[in-house]
Formats: structure tokens, sequence, C-alpha cells
């Protein structure tokens, strides 16, 4: 695995430190977790655009009506 230097805030490396120590693991295993959920949240966040915009696509403007008649009933009936 490649190394990468980068700069931290003094608090925040502390914080990291401290955790990585607490934990008895790396400093840099720590890191790299957080830059994958970043990544991983980024990702998703990319195909719930997609997802939403086709779900978009395949309701014609004119169902609308239509499918809020349904949901308001369906919500009506769950009370």
């Amino acid at each position: 695995m490649p190394a990468v230097s980068f700069y931290l805030k003094k608090e925040i490396l502390d914080a990291v430190r401290a955790r990585a120590s607490s934990r008895n693991i790396p400093v840099s295993r720590i890191i790299s977790r957080a830059v994958e959920a970043y990544l991983r949240t980024d990702e998703m966040l990319g195909a719930r655009k997609r997802i939403m915009e086709r779900i978009r696509q395949a309701i014609v403007p004119a169902d609308w009506d239509a499918l809020h008649q349904e949901r308001t009933a369906a919500d009506a009936d769950r009370d």
C-alpha cells in the first residue's frame, strides 16, 4: 500500500492517536476507514440521486394526483 502524507489539525491528530491507542490499532487504519466511509457516503448519495431520477422518469406527471390519492387513502386506513 502506498504511503500518503497529509496535514491534520493538532486536535484532530491527537484525538485519532488517542482512539488508536485505546483500541490498540494503528493510526493509519483509523484514517483509512474514515476515508473509505466518506467515499461510500459520496457513492451512496450519487446512487440515491440516480434512483430518484429514474423514479421521476417512470411516473407520468398526470399520475401524481392518482398516486397522491392512493397514498392518502392508505394513510387514512392506518388510523
